[in-house]
């Protein structure tokens, strides 16, 4: 392994580390150290609009970022996830070198 992807693994370790991004988080009845982000509502609109499958009732309601390793077996595009007793969809999963960027979404009346 190449000295560069070396660092970027033990940056991996600080990213996800609970000491300084990360909080632990339920995840599917798994604890895991991750982020999890919310969206403002200017930002909820934007995601809302850009949605291939808007149809006035669904979005993105949060952002999960997730070790790749770490993630639970069930977590993948379309399937329900339950973040800290809250039910998700789950929406777009981008594993950028070794996190994943998950777009979980709610439905909205």
């Amino acid at each position: 392994m190449s000295q560069f992807m070396e660092q970027l693994m033990a940056d991996l370790d600080v990213f996800v580390n609970e000491g300084e991004f990360a909080e632990k988080h339920e995840i599917n009845g798994i604890e895991v150290p991750c982020l999890l982000e919310g969206l403002n509502t200017k930002q909820m609109l934007i995601s809302i609009s850009n949605s291939p499958d808007f149809d006035g009732i669904n979005g993105i309601a949060r952002i999960l970022h997730i070790r790749t390793a770490d993630l639970p077996d069930k977590v993948t595009r379309g399937n329900v996830v339950d973040v800290d007793g809250e039910v998700y969809r789950v929406g777009n999963i981008i594993d950028d070198l070794g996190i994943s960027t998950i777009s979980l979404e709610v439905d909205r009346l």
